[in-house]
């Protein structure tokens, strides 16, 4: 079955109930699991970390499970803070609050953040139909790295709704508030920082002027709250991202701990001996590659217009990929470049393997998932014993979910086929509305 053929059978009002049905199933699914989250991870670390640093407690070297314990929080093996101090400092509020309810209000904000982000991405869009658009929404609640973001408390989907309305800015020839807006998402959660080098390689000046102004604005303020000495104390956290201890966690999807788990299995060596900085070395080497191939896409647009957001889309997967560490919920970011890659594909402006391999990205998202949980924890688990090289390619499941979003992102990217200018709008598409000529996505 083509593309065309399969998104016409996924746009049929059965199929669409049904994907809104489980849609809908799995969030009643999460709500019910979620009563219990406000003490554990990944928002009991937030909420640990921002209030020791409320009440003058260093939470990037100092061990929080005391702070848990008096707090009624499980700290597991999350020792340390290890989010930016800007995210601390936004976070503190919260902790005023007890953490059952500030639980809850967080939830309350990243769920806004995902309606949100749904509105920019679907409403009003350029080459999708109204059935698409619904399709679209349903099969973005209904994926894993969403319903994974709300079940851990985490906070990707604040950086979701901030990189859609940066997009939208751009869109609207708004360069300057597009560089806020990506300050923003770097002071929060820093790995979006790199997309300050799509600004430069598109020469976008102003949103690199603005964009370095937020960054500045930020420092500054978080410095003038926090202190010089407790602001740098962020890098103590970061070093702990590095331990070995989370980079050889199976879920941990980076390239970089990727590389290091290959190269742990491969040779039978632990970090600190003599043959480690072939390691980092094969980490650099990996990491230039990967940001070669995604400048050389970039710059193959001579006009450097980015029709349809092609390499912004490209330079959200790099970010991930690039980011010195990574969780199954940052594949959340991934559904900003498939949004754009399906809408392209409605009227042949996406190859057909670029769709494919976006679909194939998808259902690995769930599939790793599923995978990690049942045969993978925890260590080390009868399966392991039993089929240790095929447990070892299935501990990868997750970063070759990650791998064929940005496959995806480049052939979207690099893929030569009919383009229509961003500007104008094909006959069958109205600014009004999800209407579209019925024979397109």
């Amino acid at each position: 079955m083509n593309s065309e053929r399969l998104a016409a059978a996924m746009r049929q009002p059965a199929i669409l109930a049904v994907v809104w049905l489980c849609a809908l199933l799995m969030l009643a699914g999460n709500l019910t699991k979620m009563p219990g989250q406000w003490r554990r991870r990944d928002f009991s670390n937030y909420y640990e970390s921002a209030w020791a640093l409320r009440h003058g407690v260093d939470p990037y070297s100092t061990d929080l499970t005391p702070v848990g314990a008096q707090l009624g929080l499980e700290t597991g093996g999350l020792l340390h803070a290890s989010e930016t101090p800007p995210f601390l400092l936004c976070f503190e509020p919260l902790t005023r609050l007890r953490p059952r309810p500030a639980f809850w209000i967080w939830t309350a904000i990243n769920f806004s953040a995902l309606a949100i982000a749904m509105y920019l991405l679907l409403a009003h869009r350029r080459g999708l139909s109204g059935r698409t658009a619904w399709l679209l929404a349903g099969l973005i609640l209904m994926s894993a790295p969403v319903n994974l973001n709300f079940y851990w408390g985490q906070s990707q989907l604040i950086v979701l709704a901030l990189m859609a309305g940066a997009m939208r800015a751009m869109e609207r020839e708004r360069d300057g508030a597009a560089g806020l807006l990506i300050a923003a998402s770097g002071l929060l959660r820093a790995y979006p920082l790199l997309l300050v080098g799509y600004f430069v390689v598109r020469r976008k000046w102003r949103a690199v002027a603005f964009a370095t102004a937020g960054i500045a604005a930020g420092v500054f303020v978080t410095v003038a709250v926090l202190g010089l000495r407790q602001s740098l104390s962020f890098i103590y956290g970061a070093l702990w991202l590095t331990d070995y201890s989370v980079v050889n966690r199976v879920d941990n999807l980076s390239l970089g701990p990727f590389v290091s788990r290959t190269f742990w299995a491969l040779t039978g060596s632990a970090p600190g001996s003599s043959t480690d900085w072939i390691r980092r070395a094969a980490i650099a080497v990996a990491d230039m590659a990967l940001l070669g191939m995604t400048l050389r896409a970039t710059l193959a647009d001579a006009n450097r217009r980015d029709p349809d957001w092609r390499t912004y889309s490209l330079w959200i997967a790099t970010s991930i990929m690039l980011s010195p560490v990574g969780w199954h919920h940052y594949l959340v970011l991934l559904a900003i470049a498939f949004v754009q890659l399906i809408a392209s594909a409605s009227d042949g402006r996406s190859s057909s393997r670029a769709v494919w391999m976006a679909v194939l990205s998808y259902v690995l998202s769930a599939v790793s998932l599923r995978v990690f949980n049942r045969f993978l924890m925890p260590p080390p688990t009868e399966f392991q014993l039993i089929f240790p090289w095929l447990a070892r390619a299935l501990e990868e499941t997750s970063f070759i979910a990650l791998l064929t979003g940005y496959i995806a992102t480049y052939w979207f990217a690099t893929d030569h086929v009919r383009q229509v200018p961003a500007t104008q709008n094909p006959p069958w598409t109205t600014t009004r509305g999800f209407k579209s000529h019925p024979r397109h996505l």
